[in-house]
């Protein structure tokens, strides 16, 4: 009995040793930073951004100074120091808490708002250890701006102004060729399709893509097509010949390309229409049409504010399997090579930890979570430099391909590794057929970019079905960021990125705090989206106006709409007529409605079906591209800069040179009588300080 009790007991041991084992395993499992999902992530880099700028401006080691000192004095400014420069560095709606061990711990929180430090379950922490300065002095010089001088910067945009991506065959009454309706437009007769050139620019030309394809068993050669823009009968009149040679020979087809330019006079700025005449009998197939627009906008930004852009190489082609011949196609010159196929898996690249790709030659992508699974794909990468010590405002990544493209994929490797920020498919999407013609005109990146160096990569592809093997292409895509060595507030507020399956309205949360210059609007919707309707309301009031119904815009100034209107909501008129923001929090809601399918080539609805339609709407798609940004006329604190040197003289007059040099070459105007200084003996400060930064959504 005793013998077969303790065996038991063993036995129930052992048993208990497993479970503890486990669910010690599970639990660290879950507490590992990176399963914890997008917004973890999101934090982590912005923590590690602040600690990086922080210590590339000198404040961490001078405030390290003043809390090392015991003068009480000291600490109060750096305490007011760390509050002032985290309250313009951590964007609204999250909280902070920052521990500096200089001698004593000292920390400096800002724990408003609905959750707390110790309520919170999703808390990034960084630590950075930096070292203590040599003994002798800091200097401080600071100065006040009390009012940012703005300024007027262009931008060069080049965007997608209309893009068809499948073959015009899926389509009624197109399914039987193009013999008994010529035109792509309505059918038997010509018929407008609409498109939109922001207005709030200056047009620079644009050029537009037309593809073709026929069955090889009927000996085939291209169509000619006449391209008629806002009436204009003459200049887009593309003969047989034109097309040149064919671009991808497949199991059953030739395929064919054409590119044109449009002078900015064909142009107009806002709405422009189009329709294509097909002028020679044939079964040929339109498998796609695209317009890529260049423009010029400006915009009001505080002087000090850099813009850098950063361009991807354009690619081209068919993308086969290995064992089989890839083509790659010039856009430019129209030149044809023939690179080797290969294979790459998406389960290969889709973890942080993945490696990079070849991106020079299309290739096939597989194991792709879609009906098809299978893609021939073209890639494109680009380095975004970042430079540490810097403010990040705004980053977003321009996508403008072209050919049969069904869906991309956009990857950010930054410190941390590879992250995948958008696909096609999975919850990015409501349709039952993953994610079919979710292709992204803009890309918010901000949240996943760090100090230094970043990758940003594009997958586009078409989807393959009975060896249907398409081109695609992207030109003219870039990655852009605005930052700034000043203390500058510009907080951006980006909506989400998701397709629908019917016309619906996204909202996005943003604030507005006392003093605010900018509000404006950033549009990243679908590139079959028709028309937007942007209204807003304070969250605390059910009145909601809508500020703008109409075509698809590249910004919106939110202020201007909304003064303009009867019932103000962010806006106060003053006496002599100008506005000032209200400062409050408020709701933005912005609704998106896209074309007919066959215009655009979606099959709509949340499936597929062949042919579609003509009356068919297409799915509506939002981006995280489209953004509110508020900018700020003021610094939240002085300007300043620190230096060191042997004696407290010397110092104070470094750091009053170096802060006039910094200020200049801003653009700005230095008054030196108002630059204050400072200097403390570092001798007494530790020669290794530990930094803790602890940021959650609040």
């Amino acid at each position: 009995m005793d013998d077969k009790g303790f065996i038991f007991t063993v036995d129930a041991a052992l048993a208990l040793i497993v479970v503890i084992v486990l669910t010690a395993t599970i639990t660290a499992y879950t507490l590992l930073p990176y399963y914890q999902g997008e917004d973890h992530q999101h934090l982590e880099a912005l923590a590690d951004s602040i600690l990086e700028t922080m210590e590339q401006s000198g404040q961490l080691r001078t405030d390290a100074v003043y809390y090392s000192s015991g003068d009480a004095s000291l600490i109060a400014k750096a305490n007011a120091d760390l509050n002032s420069t985290l309250g313009t560095l951590v964007p609204s709606g999250i909280a902070y808490r920052i521990t500096m061990t200089s001698g004593n711990s000292y920390v400096v929180q800002n724990t408003t708002g609905n959750r707390n430090l110790l309520s919170s379950n999703d808390i990034a922490t960084k630590v950075k250890v930096i070292s203590g300065p040599q003994e002798g002095w800091v200097g401080r010089a600071y100065y006040k701006i009390e009012q940012v001088q703005f300024e007027d910067q262009t931008d060069n945009a080049v965007t997608t102004l209309w893009n068809f991506h499948n073959w015009l065959q899926n389509f009624n009454p197109w399914n039987n060729g193009l013999d008994d309706y010529k035109y792509w437009g309505s059918g038997s007769s010509a018929k407008n399709i609409a498109f939109y050139v922001p207005s709030n620019g200056t047009i620079n030309g644009a050029k537009f893509l037309i593809g073709c394809s026929d069955d090889v068993s009927k000996n085939p050669s291209p169509y000619g097509a006449n391209f008629i823009l806002n009436g204009n009968q003459v200049n887009h009149n593309i003969l047989s010949s034109n097309f040149g040679n064919y671009i991808y020979s497949g199991s059953s087809r030739y395929m064919y390309n054409y590119m044109g330019n449009i002078t900015s006079s064909e142009l107009y700025s806002g709405t422009n229409n189009f329709y294509v005449k097909f002028t020679a009998d044939s079964t040929n197939k339109l498998p796609w049409f695209s317009i890529i627009g260049n423009y010029t906008t400006s915009m009001q930004v505080p002087i000090g504010i850099t813009t850098s852009k950063f361009l991807f190489p354009d690619i081209a082609g068919v993308g086969k399997p290995k064992g089989s011949t890839s083509v790659q196609y010039d856009l430019n010159t129209g030149v044809i090579t023939y690179p080797a196929g290969r294979t790459i898996s998406w389960n290969d690249i889709k973890n942080q930890n993945s490696k990079d790709i070849d991106t020079s030659t299309p290739f096939t992508l597989t194991d792709i979570p879609s009906d098809t699974s299978t893609g021939s794909a073209v890639a494109s990468v680009s380095t975004v430099y970042l430079p540490p010590g810097t403010r990040l405002f705004d980053a977003f990544t321009v996508i403008n391909p072209y050919g049969g493209v069904d869906r991309a994929i956009v990857q950010v490797k930054n410190s941390y590794g590879w992250q995948t920020i958008f696909t096609s498919f999975g919850s990015y999407t409501d349709r039952n057929d993953g994610g079919y013609g979710n292709l992204p005109g803009i890309i918010n990146i901000a949240p996943y970019l760090t100090a230094g160096s970043n990758t940003v990569r594009v997958i586009i592809w078409d989807d393959v079905s009975n060896s249907d093997y398409d081109l695609v292409g992207l030109t003219n895509c870039y990655s852009k960021i605005t930052y700034s060595q000043l203390p500058i507030r510009w907080d951006t507020f980006a909506f989400t990125s998701h397709q629908y399956s019917s016309v619906t309205t996204q909202s996005q949360n943003f604030n507005i705090d006392t003093e605010a210059q900018e509000a404006l609007l950033f549009v990243g919707a679908g590139l079959d989206t028709r028309s937007i309707k942007v209204t807003v309301k304070s969250q605390s009031s059910s009145t909601t106006t809508t500020l703008y119904d109409g075509p698809v815009p590249y910004y919106l100034n939110l202020g201007d709409l909304d003064a303009a209107q009867t019932n103000h909501i962010i806006t106060k008129i003053n006496a002599n007529g100008s506005y000032s923001l209200i400062p409050g929090k408020y709701t933005l809601g912005v609704t998106v409605t896209p074309g007919t399918a066959y215009e655009s080539g979606d099959f709509g609805g949340s499936g597929s079906s062949t042919p579609v339609s003509t009356n068919t709407i297409a799915n509506p798609e939002i981006f995280s591209g489209t953004r509110i940004s508020v900018i700020y006329p003021k610094f939240l604190s002085s300007i300043w800069v620190d230096s060191f040197a042997s004696n407290p003289t010397d110092a104070k007059t470094i750091a009053a040179n170096n802060l006039t040099n910094t200020l200049r070459s801003y653009g700005y105007t230095v008054d030196t009588s108002q630059i204050k200084t400072e200097a403390i003996y570092t001798g007494n400060v530790p020669n290794s300080i530990p930094v803790r930064l602890e940021l959650w959504k609040q």
